[in-house]
């Protein structure tokens, strides 16, 4: 049994719900623009998470095996969603005359870096997840909004031997959306450490301006739409309050879309890091077609420069019981 919401189908059945956030988890969400919540995501809901990537790599495996590429890598095109070897975007850069960051490893086999746009659409785990698990609640909370839209999703795994680092970037600038309660919501259904793709975060970064978009594997921006470039970060960590999570599986970690991060790649020889991050946004946020906005955003006809969200495209999936 299944009911729409929006423009995907929303599963009746329900898990466990929202646990209450802390005073502390909230007002380091909003001081540093970043806040690790704990088995903020109950283990039956993670379950759901993992059946969802063995689905996509089992896509992807497949895919691969049959041959399916596009303009000589792997690029296809799944209805909406896009699962892709990130490796396009380090040969962009590369194009450009930038480099792709990565870690050293002696030996091993070399794994891939796989990315999946809109994986809603055509995976029903993400979809639950997104849709109907506590994390909308949890956005809530840390607003203090009173109704949160979902807004994107990405599909983020870096196999063993995945040694690409994602690059020092602010969501901000990728996004179709304007207002200050937009965050990103990363789960991993593995544990994550040094070794296989930890994730790092500059506090008070938030309150930095916008910066131009970066390849994401690179340094390298492309058209910068006249927006500044970050700071050399990498390589100079030391110079910014960089803090980064060890996470095991139901933890999230929440951060402000403007708050400056990357990930490690992924040296480890047998841990696959499998990771999902969900983007909400809460009161006050509307549409905005940013000319450094990516291809992959999702696009609403009926939404325009200025509009609330509330859309089939960016559904409302909480709303404040009190208001």
């Amino acid at each position: 049994m299944s009911t729409r919401v929006g423009n995907v189908l929303r599963e009746e059945k329900t898990l466990s719900g929202p646990r209450e956030l802390s005073t502390e988890e909230i007002e380091t969400y909003r001081n540093d623009g970043v806040v690790c919540l704990r088995a903020a995501l109950p283990l039956e809901w993670v379950k759901v998470l993992t059946q969802a990537m063995d689905d996509i790599l089992a896509d992807y495996s497949a895919l691969k095996a049959a041959g399916v590429q596009r303009d000589g890598v792997m690029d296809i095109v799944l209805d909406r969603s896009h699962l892709r070897a990130v490796s396009v975007l380090g040969e962009a850069a590369e194009a450009m005359g930038g480099s792709v960051l990565a870690e050293h490893r002696d030996g091993g086999r070399e794994g891939e870096f796989i990315l999946v746009n809109n994986a809603v659409v055509d995976y029903a785990g993400i979809r639950r997840v997104a849709l109907e698990s506590p994390l909308a609640a949890l956005a809530g909370q840390l607003f203090g909004s009173s109704k949160v839209n979902f807004v994107f999703d990405q599909v983020l795994i870096k196999e063993p031997g995945a040694l690409s680092r994602t690059a020092f970037h602010q969501d901000q600038g990728y996004f179709k959306v304007d207002g200050a309660q937009v965050a990103s919501f990363w789960t991993s259904c593995d544990s994550v450490d040094a070794d296989n793709g930890r994730m790092g975060y500059i506090r008070g970064s938030h309150r930095w301006a916008m910066h131009a978009p970066n390849m994401f594997v690179s340094q390298e921006t492309g058209p910068t739409h006249g927006l500044a470039q970050l700071p050399d970060i990498e390589g100079h960590e030391d110079e910014f309050d960089v803090i980064y999570f060890d996470v095991e599986p139901g933890d999230v970690i929440v951060h402000d879309y403007r708050t400056v991060h990357g990930s490690r790649g992924n040296v480890s020889t047998d841990q696959t890091r499998r990771a999902v991050s969900l983007r909400y946004a809460g009161d006050g946020v509307t549409y905005l077609d940013r000319p450094s906005a990516r291809g992959e955003f999702p696009v609403d006809d009926d939404v325009s420069d200025g509009d609330s969200l509330d859309s089939a495209t960016f559904p409302i999936v909480w709303r404040d019981p009190d208001n």
